[in-house]
């Protein structure tokens, strides 16, 4: 899929870009088009060595990716460095509060429909399929839990927020775990993590707009601690991708080509219903299939 097209399934319109978004202001940005990329690929000025280097003075395991807007900080993400061998952590006995999630959902009267209870079911131990399938989205770890460090984030937060108020949000299948022939998902590029260890580690949650509800993607930095090599900085959007006519070559893919079975049919939804639902979080501004 050309860029263009990505980008309006992010509700950009056509005289905005990327580069636009206070998160990556400071970055150049390149889409990798073809042999099953279709992913944003950002440099800056950062040494990896530095940055490994300040990471470690801190002498923490993880430690969040911030920014100040509104006047306030805001945990947009987390990093950390990744060792071979890294066991799970165990939470330590720290209360936290109701998330966000659970506390939109009693708030509401309709529920049969809503992103809230789409990212209830996806989080419940009772799990089902029905809206999750319906709607292709999943709840999305920014950080990743193959990391085995996701609990360590609820005791740095400890009683004044739920972890799933900062590492999970509502993010496409296809953008989150499913590997196919189309594009490089957020789970390829943690399984190269996971397959770099030691590996420096960085993911964050990127909105259009702070007060959206729904991130348009994350950023993730991998770098290679042995040799202070960056191996992958990139953005994944978080947008469904047509099926090309033979579901390996994602450059054919075009309005002409979008398979309506499974996919976000692009005559049907335009940049505004896109925007709509990254601002405001409705599942129903967009026809899924």
């Amino acid at each position: 899929m050309e860029e263009r097209e990505v980008l309006t399934r992010l509700g950009f319109k056509e005289d905005e870009n990327l580069g636009e978004v206070k998160q990556l202001r400071n970055y150049s940005i390149e889409y990798i088009e073809g042999n099953n990329n279709n992913y944003f690929k950002l440099t800056d000025n950062k040494k990896p060595a530095k940055i490994i280097e300040d990471f470690s003075s801190h002498n923490q395991i993880i430690l969040p990716v911030c920014h100040y807007e509104y006047g306030r900080v805001i945990i947009t993400g987390w990093r950390g460095c990744l060792w071979k061998g890294m066991g799970e952590y165990i939470h330590k006995n720290v209360r936290h509060d109701e998330s966000w999630i659970n506390k939109r959902k009693k708030e509401k009267e309709s529920k049969s429909k809503l992103l809230d209870t789409l990212m209830c079911e996806a989080l419940s131990k009772n799990y089902e399929e029905n809206l999750s399938a319906t709607y292709c989205i999943d709840a999305g770890h920014v950080f990743g839990r193959f990391t085995r460090l996701t609990s360590y984030i609820g005791d740095i937060l400890g009683s004044n927020q739920n972890v799933n108020n900062i590492n999970i949000y509502p993010q496409v299948k296809e953008a989150n775990e499913i590997s196919n022939t189309e594009r490089k998902s957020q789970l390829d590029f943690e399984n190269e993590a996971r397959d770099n260890k030691p590996c420096y580690y960085e993911a964050e949650a990127i909105c259009k707009e702070w007060t959206d509800i729904v991130p348009i993607g994350t950023r993730i930095r991998i770098i290679d601690i042995k040799n202070s090599k960056e191996l992958h900085h990139v953005f994944i959007p978080n947008c469904k991708y047509p099926k090309s006519d033979e579901g390996k070559n994602s450059d054919s893919g075009s309005k002409d080509t979008v398979d309506n079975e499974n996919s976000t049919s692009e005559p049907e939804n335009t940049v505004d219903d896109y925007r709509t639902f990254f601002k405001g979080g409705d599942l129903n501004s967009l026809k899924w299939k």
